[in-house]
C-alpha cells in the first residue's frame, strides 16, 4: 500500500476523518497505533512484529539507563549494539557473506553457505536509527522517560515509518498527547503536500525511470558516451530528488491532516553553494542525525588534528553510504561525498588566509559548479550495479569524452526540462507564496482562495492519474 496508490488514498479518506471524530488524545493514541501496525502488516503480516520488538529493545535498555543515571554507558552500548544486529542481520548479511566467502575463495577454502533467504524489512534503517536515537538522548538527559506505547508509536507512526523523515522522541510525542480541536489549515496544509507529492512521484520521478533503468543497464553501460552518462547521471540526480522528496511531502501532508508536524527533509538541495549546503539541504533529518550523534563527537576529538578529523569525516560519509544499501558502490557514494566535504574543510581554511575566496563571485561560482558536478558523479556507484560499471561511467565522464548520443531525443529532452524546473523551483515556490498571501490579504467579494486551490487540486490529480500507467516503487523503500 504504497502512498501513491488508489487503496491508501481512498483508505486515508475516512480514516482521517475517524481520527477527528475521536474524543480523547489517548484514544487517538490507539487508533494511529493500530492504523500503523495495518499499515506495515499490509506489506508484510510476518514482520509487523519487528519495529515493536526494536520499540521494546529500545524501551528495556532506557529504564536501564535511567535506573542508573551515574553508569558509565554499558546499557546504552549494549542497547545500541542488539539494535546495530538486529539491522546487520537483515540488512547486511548477505552482503557480509558474499565478501567472506570471496576471501575464502581466494585463499583456497571452501565457502560458507546460508540457506535462509529474507527479504528486507520495509523501513529497518528508519526505525532503526529512530530507537538508537531515543536511546542516546535518554542517556544525554534530553528526552524523559517515555511509556512503550507511545514509543511505539513514535517509531511506527505510518506517515514516516517506511522512508522518514527521521524523527526525535521530543519532536513527535508531545504531539501525540496533545487534542487539537480540526482546522481548516489541516486539510489545506496537508493537501498541498500530499498532492503535490504525488505529481513529483508520478510526473517527475516516474517519467526519469525508465530512462535511467535503460541508461543503467549492464548491457549500455560499455557503450554508452560522455554525454549519454553526465546525462544519465543528471537524470537520476533528479530521478531520485523527485522520488524521496515525493515521499517525504506525502508524508508530511499525511500527517497534516491529523494536525501533526514532521520536520522537513529537502529544501532545493541542487542549488547548494557548497557540499557542506548540500547536506543542509538533502535529506536533512538524517544529516542532522548524522551531526548530533556521528559528527559533532568525532570534530569534538579531533578539533586540533586535522588529518584525523578528515579520515574520519571520509569514514563517516562511507558508513552513511553503507546505511543506504549494502554493497560497495553505496560505500563509494559516501566516500566520495567525504572526500567532497573534506575539500570543502580544506577550502575554508584556504579562504581564513586568502580571504578573497569568500568574497569573489568567480571563487564561490566556481565551489557551486564543483559541488554540483561531484554530487552528481557520486550518484554513478550508487545507481550502478557494480563498481566495475561504476568506474566504466565516471571513465567515460572524465577521461574519455565524447559526445555521440546513442538514446532517444526524449531522455536529452526531458532531463533539460526537470533540470531546468529544478532551477527556478526556489522561485516558483516564493511566486506561489507571495500570491497566496496577497489574495488573502484582500477583501473578495466571493470566495476565491477556496474556488482557486480546489481547480488547482484537481489539475495535479488529473496529472497524477495521466502519468499513472506503471507501478514504480519508491528508490528509498530498497533502504
Amino acid at each position: 500500500m504504497q502512498f501513491n496508490s488508489y487503496s491508501y488514498l481512498l483508505l486515508l479518506i475516512p480514516f482521517v476523518m475517524g481520527f477527528w471524530m475521536i474524543p480523547t488524545a489517548s484514544a487517538r493514541k490507539w487508533y494511529l497505533l493500530g492504523a500503523s501496525a495495518f499499515f506495515y502488516a499490509s506489506w508484510s503480516l510476518q514482520f509487523v512484529v519487528l519495529p515493536f520488538l526494536i520499540c521494546g529493545i529500545s524501551y528495556f535498555f532506557a529504564r536501564r539507563i535511567l535506573a542508573r543515571k551515574n553508569e558509565q554507558g554499558s546499557d546504552l552500548k549494549i542497547g545500541i549494539s542488539v539494535i546495530l544486529m538486529i539491522l546487520a542481520f537483515f540488512k547486511y548479511r548477505d552482503f557480509l557473506l558474499d565478501n567472506l566467502n570471496h576471501l575464502l575463495t581466494t585463499a583456497g577454502q571452501n565457502p560458507v553457505t546460508f540457506a535462509w533467504h529474507i527479504i528486507l524489512p520495509l523501513g529497518i534503517s528508519f526505525y532503526s536509527f529512530e530507537a538508537i536515537s531515543y536511546l542516546i538522548d535518554v542517556k544525554q538527559g534530553r528526552v524523559k522517560d517515555v511509556d512503550y506505547p507511545n514509543l511505539s508509536l513514535f517509531v511506527t507512526f505510518f506517515p514516516h515509518l517506511i522512508a522518514g523523515p527521521i524523527v526525535r522522541v521530543r519532536e513527535l510525542v508531545p504531539q501525540f498527547q496533545q487534542l487539537k480541536k480540526f482546522e481548516k489549515k489541516f486539510l489545506v496544509e496537508g493537501l498541498d503536500r500530499l498532492i503535490w507529492g504525488l505529481v513529483q512521484k508520478n510526473v517527475f520521478a516516474n517519467s526519469l525511470s525508465l530512462f535511467v533503468d535503460e541508461g543503467f543497464a549492464t548491457s549500455a553501460i560499455a557503450n554508452n558516451s560522455s554525454l549519454d552518462n553526465w546525462t544519465l547521471t543528471a537524470a537520476f540526480g533528479m530521478q531520485i530528488y523527485f522520488d524521496f522528496a515525493s515521499y517525504s511531502n506525502m508524508a508530511i501532508g499525511t500527517a497534516k491532516l491529523m494536525g501533526i508536524n514532521l520536520p522537513e527533509n529537502f529544501r532545493y538541495p541542487y542549488h547548494a553553494a557548497n557540499p557542506s549546503d548540500f547536506w543542509q539541504r538533502w535529506h536533512m533529518t538524517l544529516s542532522r542525525w548524522i551531526r548530533d550523534y556521528l559528527f559533532f563527537p568525532i570534530n569534538a576529538k579531533y578539533s586540533g588534528a586535522p588529518i584525523p578529523l578528515y579520515i574520519s569525516l571520509v569514514v563517516i560519509m562511507a558508513l552513511v553510504g553503507l546505511w543506504h544499501g549494502a554493497g560497495w558502490g553505496f560505500i563509494l557514494w559516501g566516500a566520495m561525498h567525504g572526500l567532497l566535504l573534506v575539500g570543502y574543510r580544506i577550502w575554508e581554511k584556504a579562504a581564513g588566509t586568502y580571504p578573497v575566496l569568500k568574497t569573489s563571485f568567480w571563487a564561490l561560482s566556481f565551489v557551486r559548479l564543483l559541488t554540483l558536478v561531484g554530487v552528481f558523479a557520486a550518484w554513478v556507484p550508487f545507481r550502478a550495479a557494480t563498481i566495475d560499471q561504476s568506474l566504466t561511467m565516471l571513465k567515460s565522464m572524465v577521461f574519455q569524452f565524447k559526445v555521440q548520443p546513442n538514446y532517444s531525443l526524449n531522455l536529452y529532452l526531458i532531463t533539460a526540462a526537470m533540470a531546468c524546473f529544478c532551477l527556478i523551483e526556489p522561485w516558483l515556490a516564493e511566486r506561489i507564496t507571495k500570491i497566496e498571501k496577497s489574495i488573502a490579504g484582500r477583501d473578495w467579494k466571493f470566495p476565491v482562495v477556496d474556488l482557486v486551490r480546489p481547480a488547482i487540486y484537481a489539475t495535479l490529480i488529473f496529472l497524477f492519474l495521466l502519468f499513472d500507467d506503471q507501478d514504480v516503487q519508491f528508490i528509498y523503500f530498497q533502504f
